[in-house]
């Protein structure tokens, strides 16, 4: 899926066709799966770039970057 294909809004038709291809093959060669097919659900919001203030205010980065520099010591 490319950030155009999401932009002017053909993400939803490109994977509703996807899970149709996927769930016909499965028809087809069932011993190919192990179990359900891929979760073809669309996601939301995606960013590329937080802005550092956002990132900052999540406890888990700030642990994270804890641990990081605790390792390099």
């Amino acid at each position: 899926m490319t950030p155009s294909q999401r932009h002017s809004g053909k993400d939803l038709e490109i994977l509703n066709r996807r899970e149709r291809i996927d769930q016909e093959a499965q028809k087809k060669n069932p011993e190919r799966w192990l179990g359900k097919t891929r979760d073809w659900t669309p996601i939301g919001k995606v960013t590329l770039n937080p802005q550092k203030e956002v990132a900052s205010n999540d406890p888990s980065l700030k642990e994270e970057k804890s641990k990081k520099m605790r390792q390099i010591a």
